[in-house]
């Protein structure tokens, strides 16, 4: 294995989370490839692929409801031949809703150099997700179902 390649996988892959702990939605994008579809599971939730503007917009809808939010990586795999790592990463957060508590797992595929995004996949405990939604309302089934 490159420890090189893996290396920057890695980082590409721990900036994306720290990016959505910032809210630092220009990184976000510039860490996704033009192409990249962002996927969310289990298919239960009923979201569909969204493109990086649909992700981004999604995104800083959702984390508005949240005061505060923070993911932390709790484990993470590096593949250099397929230009894969997985997450395992667990988050906290708050808002008007009350506290959130969520466990994910994000499967990131990269292009060749591993500096850039081309697929995401966020896998999230589905029951947490409604339990929290219902609390914050009907915005967030608004926000959550693409129109």
């Amino acid at each position: 294995m490159s420890s090189s390649l893996r290396t920057h996988l890695l980082k590409t892959a721990s900036d994306f989370v720290t990016a959505h702990n910032t809210r630092d939605f220009a990184l976000i994008r510039s860490l996704c490839n033009a192409t990249c579809v962002h996927r969310s599971g289990p298919p239960t939730v009923q979201s569909p692929s969204r493109n990086n503007d649909e992700y981004i917009s999604f995104t800083t809808e959702v984390l508005g409801f949240m005061h505060s939010y923070f993911a932390t990586i709790t484990e993470s795999v590096a593949d250099d031949v397929e230009k894969k790592v997985v997450l395992s990463v667990k988050a906290v957060a708050s808002g008007d809703a009350g506290e959130f508590e969520n466990e994910y797992i994000i499967l990131l595929a990269m292009t060749e150099d591993g500096s850039e995004v081309v697929d995401h996949y966020h896998f999230a405990d589905s029951l947490k997700l409604v339990e929290w939604s219902k609390r914050v309302g009907e915005g967030a089934k608004e926000t959550w179902e693409k129109k």
